[in-house]
């Protein structure tokens, strides 16, 4: 058995079903839906894939108010490989609308692309529901294995796309998006080298000083791992405390101290884990060549860059 909104039925077969589970109690069975049904959809229950039983959900008494936010990356280039786009909006969203709501197409021709996100049951939604994870299927980005042997790559290099979100996506109160949102690509040469934080340039402030430290990255880094990858401490390892921010397409790192700088020796504490937007990692590389000594796993929790403030 599985509930999906009714609108999809006909269209069954490869979409995803409303996240939840079946319980039995007194010899009834209920569904108990992970997140709330959306106001204004009708949704059906298909047993062996045939409509059994349908209920409406009342729209809410309001006008579109949720608008996209960001879509990352947000450098004009990525990588032929590229792993992941995020999207991020104003408000709590509904699941089950990204497979049909986001689209890649070429810029040159227009042409919708199929099969560039891996369809993920559950969506991967942060706690709040306002960042929407979607995953270039990593099947066609690992060379050797078949669906890469057989389809190649999900974008194609130096043929530019757009990602866009249709206004059609609901958010939480069920309502569509205030309007469509896109982000356009070049594409890029692959990306497989681990991350070097040894090879960042670093642009130090001035001691007694609140300007921020400057840290320009060789390549596009992954946008949610930067904002809880980089941590500064000093001397004593006691992390700084202040606020960090990202430009020039999570090209830099900026951070701001809430104090004013001592001077003395500071270090820039890299977790392992934070990736390229290829998902290459500190400690290792996403697609590795394994006769590329270059490629081999780096046995490290995290790497520190030392930083002298005078």
């Amino acid at each position: 058995m599985s509930v999906v909104p009714s609108e999809l039925l006909g269209h069954a077969e490869g979409w995803q079903p409303v996240a939840g589970s079946f319980e039995e109690q007194g010899g009834v069975t209920w569904f108990v839906p992970r997140f709330p049904l959306v106001p204004g959809l009708s949704y059906s229950l298909l047993i062996d894939g045939r409509e059994s039983a349908s209920i409406d959900v009342p729209a809410a008494a309001s006008t579109p108010s949720t608008n996209v936010v960001s879509i990352h990356p947000t450098a004009e280039e990525v990588p032929v490989n590229l792993l992941r786009t995020y999207v991020s909006f104003s408000a709590p969203m509904s699941e089950g609308y990204a497979a049909r709501a986001v689209a890649v197409h070429r810029l040159d021709t227009g042409e919708p692309l199929d099969g560039v996100f891996l369809q993920m049951e559950p969506e991967l939604w942060d706690s709040s529901r306002q960042r929407l994870t979607l995953l270039l299927d990593p099947g066609r980005i690992k060379r050797g294995l078949v669906p890469h042997l057989e389809s190649g790559y999900p974008l194609t290099q130096d043929v530019p796309v757009a990602v866009i979100v249709d206004p059609s996506f609901r958010d939480a109160a069920g309502q569509p998006l205030r309007a469509a949102a896109e982000r356009r690509y070049r594409i890029g040469p692959a990306i497989r080298a681990r991350v070097d934080p040894l090879a960042w340039r670093l642009t130090a402030p001035a001691a007694e000083s609140s300007e921020p430290l400057v840290v320009a990255f060789e390549d596009p880094l992954d946008r949610a791992l930067l904002q809880r990858c980089l941590v500064v401490v000093d001397a004593a390892m006691a992390p700084v405390r202040g606020a960090a921010t990202t430009d020039d397409g999570d090209r830099v790192w900026r951070f701001r101290p809430a104090s004013p700088w001592q001077a003395g020796r500071y270090v820039l504490l890299v977790d392992a884990r934070l990736e390229d937007v290829a998902g290459n990692a500190v400690h290792r590389v996403f697609d590795r060549d394994l006769d590329v000594p270059e490629h081999a796993p780096l046995d490290a929790h995290s790497v520190g860059v030392p930083l002298t403030i005078a």
